[in-house]
Protein backbone atom coordinates (compact mmCIF):
# COMPACT_ATOMS: atom_id res chain seq x y z
CA UNK A 1 0.00 0.00 0.00
CA UNK A 2 2.85 2.36 0.73
CA UNK A 3 3.72 2.45 -2.98
CA UNK A 4 0.07 3.22 -3.85
CA UNK A 5 -0.42 6.21 -1.54
CA UNK A 6 1.47 8.70 -3.77
CA UNK A 7 -0.54 7.53 -6.80
CA UNK A 8 -3.80 7.74 -4.88
CA UNK A 9 -2.92 11.23 -3.65
CA UNK A 10 -2.42 12.44 -7.23
CA UNK A 11 -5.48 10.72 -8.74
CA UNK A 12 -8.51 12.80 -9.77
CA UNK A 13 -10.91 9.86 -9.63
CA UNK A 14 -10.81 6.77 -7.44
CA UNK A 15 -12.28 3.81 -9.28
CA UNK A 16 -13.31 0.96 -7.01
CA UNK A 17 -13.59 -2.23 -9.04
CA UNK A 18 -14.80 -5.47 -7.49
CA UNK A 19 -16.87 -8.51 -8.26
CA UNK A 20 -19.85 -8.96 -5.98
CA UNK A 21 -19.80 -11.99 -3.75
CA UNK A 22 -22.17 -11.87 -0.85
CA UNK A 23 -21.78 -8.99 0.04
CA UNK A 24 -18.19 -7.74 -0.53
CA UNK A 25 -14.82 -9.31 -1.16
CA UNK A 26 -12.51 -9.17 1.84
CA UNK A 27 -9.76 -7.69 -0.34
CA UNK A 28 -11.99 -4.74 -1.27
CA UNK A 29 -12.90 -4.17 2.37
CA UNK A 30 -9.20 -4.27 3.27
CA UNK A 31 -8.40 -1.77 0.49
CA UNK A 32 -11.11 0.62 1.68
CA UNK A 33 -9.84 0.32 5.26
CA UNK A 34 -6.33 1.15 4.04
CA UNK A 35 -7.57 4.41 2.54
CA UNK A 36 -7.78 5.83 6.08
CA UNK A 37 -4.34 7.53 5.90
CA UNK A 38 -5.72 9.69 3.07
CA UNK A 39 -8.48 10.99 5.33
CA UNK A 40 -7.76 13.87 7.68
CA UNK A 41 -8.85 12.96 11.21
CA UNK A 42 -10.78 16.20 11.71
CA UNK A 43 -14.40 15.20 12.28
CA UNK A 44 -17.46 17.27 11.47
CA UNK A 45 -21.18 16.65 11.42
CA UNK A 46 -22.87 16.79 8.01
CA UNK A 47 -26.30 15.47 7.09
CA UNK A 48 -26.75 14.18 10.62
CA UNK A 49 -23.60 12.03 10.52
CA UNK A 50 -19.99 12.34 11.56
CA UNK A 51 -17.88 12.85 8.45
CA UNK A 52 -14.29 13.74 7.54
CA UNK A 53 -12.41 15.05 4.51
CA UNK A 54 -9.47 13.91 2.49
CA UNK A 55 -6.16 15.57 3.32
CA UNK A 56 -5.52 18.75 1.31
CA UNK A 57 -2.77 17.07 -0.73
CA UNK A 58 -5.18 14.33 -1.92
CA UNK A 59 -6.58 15.32 -5.32
CA UNK A 60 -9.37 12.71 -5.49
CA UNK A 61 -12.63 14.54 -6.17
CA UNK A 62 -14.81 11.66 -7.37
CA UNK A 63 -15.35 8.00 -6.62
CA UNK A 64 -16.77 5.56 -9.15
CA UNK A 65 -17.77 1.92 -8.64
CA UNK A 66 -17.25 -0.76 -11.29
CA UNK A 67 -18.69 -4.13 -10.37
CA UNK A 68 -19.78 -7.42 -11.89
CA UNK A 69 -21.99 -10.14 -10.48
CA UNK A 70 -23.18 -13.58 -11.46
CA UNK A 71 -26.74 -13.04 -10.33
CA UNK A 72 -29.46 -11.58 -12.52
CA UNK A 73 -30.65 -8.32 -10.95
CA UNK A 74 -28.85 -5.09 -10.15
CA UNK A 75 -30.31 -5.19 -6.64
CA UNK A 76 -27.55 -7.62 -5.68
CA UNK A 77 -25.10 -4.72 -5.93
CA UNK A 78 -26.90 -2.85 -3.13
CA UNK A 79 -24.32 -3.44 -0.39
CA UNK A 80 -21.23 -2.62 -2.46
CA UNK A 81 -23.01 0.39 -3.96
CA UNK A 82 -23.92 1.74 -0.51
CA UNK A 83 -20.33 1.23 0.67
CA UNK A 84 -18.94 3.18 -2.32
CA UNK A 85 -21.50 5.96 -1.88
CA UNK A 86 -20.79 6.18 1.86
CA UNK A 87 -17.04 6.27 1.27
CA UNK A 88 -17.52 9.24 -1.06
CA UNK A 89 -19.84 10.99 1.39
CA UNK A 90 -17.62 10.26 4.39
CA UNK A 91 -14.54 11.65 2.63
CA UNK A 92 -16.39 14.67 1.17
CA UNK A 93 -16.02 13.80 -2.49
CA UNK A 94 -18.61 13.25 -5.20
CA UNK A 95 -19.91 9.78 -5.97
CA UNK A 96 -19.87 9.93 -9.78
CA UNK A 97 -21.81 6.73 -10.45
CA UNK A 98 -21.62 2.97 -10.75
CA UNK A 99 -20.98 0.71 -13.70
CA UNK A 100 -22.82 -2.49 -12.79
CA UNK A 101 -22.81 -5.67 -14.90
CA UNK A 102 -25.13 -8.39 -13.60
CA UNK A 103 -24.70 -11.99 -14.84
CA UNK A 104 -21.44 -10.92 -16.47
CA UNK A 105 -20.35 -14.50 -17.13
CA UNK A 106 -22.94 -14.69 -19.94
CA UNK A 107 -21.25 -12.02 -22.08
CA UNK A 108 -19.61 -14.72 -24.21
CA UNK A 109 -22.98 -16.28 -25.05
CA UNK A 110 -24.50 -13.22 -26.70
CA UNK A 111 -21.84 -11.59 -28.87
CA UNK A 112 -24.24 -9.01 -30.30
CA UNK A 113 -25.33 -7.68 -26.91
CA UNK A 114 -21.78 -8.01 -25.60
CA UNK A 115 -20.53 -5.64 -28.32
CA UNK A 116 -23.23 -3.10 -27.41
CA UNK A 117 -22.29 -3.39 -23.73
CA UNK A 118 -18.56 -3.05 -24.44
CA UNK A 119 -19.21 0.03 -26.58
CA UNK A 120 -21.27 1.49 -23.73
CA UNK A 121 -18.45 0.73 -21.29
CA UNK A 122 -16.04 2.69 -23.48
CA UNK A 123 -18.56 5.51 -23.75
CA UNK A 124 -18.96 5.57 -19.96
CA UNK A 125 -15.19 5.93 -19.59
CA UNK A 126 -15.08 8.80 -22.09
CA UNK A 127 -18.02 10.52 -20.39
CA UNK A 128 -16.41 10.18 -16.98
CA UNK A 129 -13.14 11.69 -18.16
CA UNK A 130 -14.65 14.46 -20.29
CA UNK A 131 -17.78 15.38 -18.33
CA UNK A 132 -17.09 13.98 -14.88
CA UNK A 133 -20.26 11.85 -14.99
CA UNK A 134 -21.78 8.97 -16.90
CA UNK A 135 -25.30 9.19 -18.31
CA UNK A 136 -28.06 6.97 -16.97
CA UNK A 137 -28.70 5.77 -20.53
CA UNK A 138 -25.14 4.47 -20.91
CA UNK A 139 -25.19 2.87 -17.47
CA UNK A 140 -28.52 1.14 -18.24
CA UNK A 141 -27.09 -0.17 -21.52
CA UNK A 142 -24.17 -1.69 -19.60
CA UNK A 143 -26.54 -3.34 -17.11
CA UNK A 144 -29.09 -4.65 -19.62
CA UNK A 145 -30.25 -8.24 -19.24
CA UNK A 146 -28.59 -10.88 -21.38
CA UNK A 147 -31.19 -13.56 -20.65
CA UNK A 148 -34.41 -13.68 -18.64
CA UNK A 149 -34.28 -13.94 -14.88
CA UNK A 150 -36.17 -17.23 -15.05
CA UNK A 151 -33.64 -18.70 -17.51
CA UNK A 152 -30.70 -17.70 -15.34
CA UNK A 153 -32.32 -19.20 -12.25
CA UNK A 154 -33.11 -22.41 -14.14
CA UNK A 155 -29.49 -22.73 -15.30
CA UNK A 156 -28.07 -22.15 -11.81
CA UNK A 157 -30.48 -24.60 -10.24
CA UNK A 158 -29.92 -27.27 -12.91
CA UNK A 159 -26.14 -26.95 -12.53
CA UNK A 160 -26.38 -27.24 -8.76
CA UNK A 161 -28.67 -30.28 -8.96
CA UNK A 162 -26.24 -32.00 -11.35
CA UNK A 163 -23.28 -31.34 -9.06
CA UNK A 164 -25.27 -32.47 -6.02
CA UNK A 165 -26.20 -35.72 -7.75
CA UNK A 166 -22.59 -36.36 -8.79
CA UNK A 167 -22.93 -35.36 -12.45
CA UNK A 168 -20.72 -32.86 -14.21
CA UNK A 169 -22.39 -29.50 -14.90
CA UNK A 170 -22.55 -28.24 -18.49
Amino acid sequence: MQMLYPKLRSADILVLATPVYIPLLGEMQNFINRLCPLIEPILEKRDGRTRARLHEDVKIRKIVLVSASGWWEKGNFGTVLRIAEELAEDSSVEFAGAILRPHAFLMDENKEKAEIIIDALKQAGFQLVKEGRMTDEVLETISQPLISEEELRRRFNDSYRKVKSGQKPN
